[in-house]
């Protein structure tokens, strides 16, 4: 027997006993050695991903902290190289959030970035924006941005007219700035209600399942839901469509599926930074059209983490998003894992293998060696005394079976994405007598093989089928059972 073979022959037999096998389910590699020392050891306070560069790969760029900001470039395997000089102005801000988009309709993506406790507050160009020239390099745009203590910038087609629109999410009233399309912003904020609070982070997404984005604030001191009439402008729904009373500081909002029915839901990232808040992450469960009920206590694990941002993410390649959360203060980075009907628990030592503990501030899930798979990229804000590197985490090959047999679910797919084999994990169903892909344009493909491997559990093997990248059905015994998506 290979020793391949022979280690999942064992993984198996442990799972089937029900002992711990933590290190066959580790997911991703730990990486951070690909990260410059110059560069990836700034006080990073977010982060984006995007090609700078226009070579083909994802480069990474990190806004500072009282530093110059930075654009870390990618060699297209995941190494990275310190390629601010001479592309970059290297202002010293207090920068806190990014935006990279194309808002001169130039075809050429450009750079915002937004400050908060600025030395240079009250003056103008606090905030940076810097247009691209499509090969790495930006330089200062001629409209400057106005004047504010913001902590979150976004950017969204909120007037429906087919380009970005920014708005700074400020401690006051936020900040609305209308694209003609050339840049060179309108400053609009009647557009959104004036209502003054200390905002962390903002969310576009269409919560109410009308077609436009609507707004979610995410503030120290109390969050709120902006209803958009289709048009841009912005109605304040908070109070009839946002579970109320609840005493919470939030740092981040994320809008994800998170219970598989169609409609976006709300996490929310929560710190507890002022004294008497409380600090549990919330998971806000939308009804369809836009009406949030707390759904917490049923969902997620008990946190006492300051959490400062989080993703929805299928760590797990199941098909369902989990949660991949950034902590500070001693608490370590986490992976929430979705059961497939929304309701979470915290597989971070499984998934990863071990704790990371670092100032997490910002996350990302991206491809950044080009396998195919999303890789995870951690900032760090550490002090200068520290000597650690931001967390870049590579999402390792896929190739064990991982938890199949103790996961409760009647029927799995792992891993989904495929590519060569893949394991099926049958629940309460006979043995597979007939297995068929089928395919978008209505083609079959019978799956003669499938080779027990655990009681329930089967590996398929379709290498000499030779599919096309794609998605397709899979049917067991007649019965349409999931979707299976083919990737190099």
């Amino acid at each position: 027997m290979k020793k391949k073979q022979f280690l999942r022959t064992l993984f198996l037999i442990q799972m089937t006993a029900g002992l711990s096998f933590g290190a066959a389910a580790q997911l991703y590699t730990d990486a951070s050695a690909n990260l410059p020392d110059n560069g990836a050891k700034g006080q990073s306070m977010d982060l984006k991903a995007g090609d700078v560069d226009s070579d083909g790969d994802l480069d990474i760029i990190l806004a500072n902290e009282f530093q110059p900001n930075t654009i870390l470039l990618n060699n297209g395997t995941g190494q990275f190289t310190n390629g601010t000089a001479g592309k970059l102005p290297q202002i010293v801000h207090d920068s806190e959030d990014i935006v990279f988009e194309d808002v001169n309709g130039d075809g050429k993506p450009d750079l915002l970035f937004c400050s908060e406790d600025d030395v240079n507050l009250g003056k103008t160009n606090v905030h940076e924006f810097y247009l691209g020239d499509g090969e790495g390099r930006f330089t200062t745009a001629a409209f400057q941005l106005p004047d504010s203590e913001a902590n979150a910038i976004i950017s969204g087609d909120i007037d429906g007219d087919g380009d970005p629109d920014i708005l700074l999410g400020n401690n006051g009233i936020n900040t609305v700035l209308i694209n003609p399309g050339d840049g060179n912003f309108l400053i609009e904020n009647n557009r959104l209600p004036a209502i003054s609070r200390t905002t962390q982070d903002l969310a576009l997404g269409d919560v109410d399942g009308d077609g436009d984005p609507d707004l979610i604030e995410g503030n120290e001191n109390g969050n709120l839901l902006h209803i958009n009439d289709g048009r841009g402008f912005f109605q304040n729904e908070t109070t009839t469509r946002l579970p109320q009373g609840l005493n919470i500081e939030t740092r981040k909002v994320s809008l994800g599926d998170a219970d598989g029915d169609g409609d976006l839901d709300i996490f929310l990232s929560n710190v507890q930074f002022i004294q008497g808040k409380n600090m549990q992450n919330r998971l806000f469960i939308n009804a369809g059209a836009g009406h949030f009920s707390d759904e917490t206590a049923q969902r997620l694990p008990v946190d006492n983490d300051h959490t400062i941002d989080a993703i929805f993410e299928d760590v797990d390649l199941d098909g369902d998003l989990d949660i991949v959360l950034a902590n500070v203060f001693g608490g370590s980075v986490k992976i929430y894992e979705n059961d497939g009907a929304g309701k979470f628990r915290d597989r971070t030592m499984q998934i990863l293998g071990r704790l990371y503990f670092i100032d997490a501030l910002g996350v990302i899930a991206v491809d950044l060696n080009g396998d195919g798979y999303r890789d995870i990229y951690f900032c760090d804000r550490k002090s200068p005394q520290t000597n650690n590197k931001d967390l870049l985490l590579l999402r390792s090959p896929v190739s064990d079976v991982h938890e199949l047999v103790a996961d409760s679910r009647d029927f799995i797919i792992y891993p989904n994405p495929v590519r060569d084999e893949f394991y099926i994990k049958t629940g309460g169903e006979n043995r597979p007598d007939t297995l068929v892909l089928e395919g978008t344009d209505g083609r079959t493909w019978k799956l003669t093989e499938a080779a027990p491997v655990a009681e329930g559990v089967y590996r398929l093997t379709i290498k000499n089928l030779k599919l096309a990248n794609g998605h397709y059905f899979l049917n067991l015994n007649g019965k349409r059972k999931a979707l299976v998506v083919m990737q190099p």
